[in-house]
């Protein structure tokens, strides 16, 4: 059985919320707060059901103004990390903790409903609105338990629970809260670590396809020439991916054939690579420790901070795109892959075609997540006449979802045009042998993608090599292997 977390509004770390994330079930108990509210919280509290000055006591009526109903979910996820956030938030307040919203978010918690909150809630007030719908029970929205998708009225008849009581008070502490956005964040920058290690992975395989020049990823180099912690690690983990490899070899260069003389360096979209992937490392880095102190301090709608990160960690990942649909580009040209053939046909170049068509999907993906460049955080605003200020953290945060989706491709199609270069190289070089950590690669992708001889439609394949990217599945069975890449 496992250990509880115990959740007293200043403790929750990012390693929870991971191992949260990562499906490890971790019931929660709640501390009891050391002090009573204070006085400023009150005021705050105050000022904030101001919103609803307005209304009659029942607030239903507005939340469901507020709320989509209907449309694509965000990731279950991002749910998960919502309810964990709000139920932190709320043990710093003792006056809170009897309320009967504060037992059933723990509830749902430590029975693994999820609830889900749908991607067309545009604003945190909406994205709120539908957390706190679900806590009261209403019954035409959705909760993930069991492994499926059900209404929440389902569920909980299932489960004996009642609908629950509202109050402006309640209502008022849950919508303010930003845990959405929070959780869009730690998400996010969960996803991107998952990304800038599989970034990694490829050009591991790269470099086993065309037989690289591994110089530039010396330990010298990085560790005493340029000593920036995160290019470090980069240039570390091609060294553990491609360790006992014999295709980076001279020898294997020279059986191969396709240089012209001596190679002396490859190209910089390889060569550089600890300085490029290094760099969106460090936006993940920045991210991740800014939200280690958020996670205990959920902001509130004014706060644009993670809203300036979040547009700072969609400029890194538009980076990483940029780069890696520069290396699957060159695996095209026989020339460039230092003498794969051409378009990577596997067979009978007159007739199949090979990947040129599946390259400029890449391309035309990567114009798409470019144009995710322009801050939203930009966009903030102050209204003159109330003084009220508005911060667009939520629209960056939804935006982060969408470069991490447009990557995913990205790098899957880098990753099933890498893996063909290798077979194709292993074809010519059949007694040569692949580096421990990129053959383990070459077998996970191979399990959903195989090698492409013939014309064949490229969709299934493309969409099974971005599932094994976003999944994390090649990720996983590497590290399996040699250990968790830095």
């Amino acid at each position: 059985m496992n250990t509880p977390l115990v959740i007293s509004g200043s403790s929750l770390r990012m390693a929870d919320i991971a191992a949260i994330v990562t499906g490890k079930g971790i019931d929660v108990t709640i501390a009891t707060p050391q002090q009573e509210t204070s006085e400023r919280g009150r005021i705050a509290l105050d000022r904030r059901q101001e919103a609803f000055s307005a209304c009659g006591e029942s607030l239903l009526p507005v939340l469901r103004d507020c709320v989509q109903y209907d449309g694509e979910l965000l990731p279950t996820e991002i749910g998960l990390i919502s309810i964990y956030l709000l139920l932190n938030h709320a043990a710093k307040e003792p006056a809170l903790l009897n309320k009967e919203w504060v037992q059933r978010a723990q509830f749902l918690i430590n029975h693994r409903i999820i609830p889900c909150i749908h991607k067309e809630s545009m604003t945190e007030l909406s994205a709120m609105g539908e957390l706190a719908l679900i806590l009261y029970g209403e019954e035409e929205l959705l909760c993930y338990y069991n492994s499926t998708y059900r209404p929440v009225g389902d569920v909980y008849r299932e489960m004996g629970l009642s609908k629950l009581e509202n109050t402006k008070e309640d209502v008022t502490f849950i919508t303010n809260a930003c845990c959405v956005s929070t959780a869009i964040s730690i998400f996010s920058v969960l996803e991107a670590s998952r990304l800038a290690k599989t970034a990694d992975l490829c050009v591991a395989m790269h470099l086993e396809a065309i037989r690289g020049e591994i110089g530039a990823f010396d330990r010298r180099l990085h560790e005493l020439g340029r000593p920036y912690a995160n290019q470090i690690k980069v240039a570390e983990n091609i060294r553990r991916l491609i360790a006992g490899s014999e295709f980076t070899t001279d020898r294997a260069r020279a059986a191969y054939g396709g240089d012209n003389g001596p190679r002396i360096q490859d190209a910089i979209s390889i060569r550089a690579v600890p300085q490029t992937h290094g760099g969106v490392r460090d936006t993940i880095t920045w991210l991740q420790e800014q939200l280690a102190d958020e996670i205990n301090a959920v902001a509130d709608k004014t706060n644009p901070l993670l809203g300036y990160l979040l547009d700072v960690l969609a400029i890194g990942l538009i980076d990483l795109g940029n780069v890696s649909e520069r290396r699957s580009f060159r695996l095209l040209d026989s020339k460039l892959s230092y003498g794969l053939p051409m378009n990577l046909v596997g067979e009978n170049p007159g007739f199949n075609h090979g990947f040129p068509v599946v390259q400029a999907a890449a391309t035309g993906i990567l114009a798409e997540l470019k144009l995710l460049a322009a801050s939203h955080a930009g966009m903030n605003r102050m209204n003159m006449l109330t003084s009220e200020y508005s911060c667009t953290t939520f629209s960056s945060a939804l935006k982060s979802l969408q470069a991490i989706s447009l990557l995913d491709k990205i790098i899957g199609i880098e990753m099933f045009m890498t893996a063909q270069g290798m077979d194709l190289a292993q074809a010519k070089l059949n007694h040569f042998e692949f580096g421990t950590g990129t053959s383990a690669a070459l077998q996970a992708l191979r399990q959903d993608v195989p090698m492409v001889k013939a014309n064949r439609f490229a969709s299934p394949d493309m969409v099974a090599a971005e599932r094994a990217v976003a999944q994390g599945v090649v990720l996983q069975a590497v590290e399996h292997l040699i250990g968790e890449l830095g």
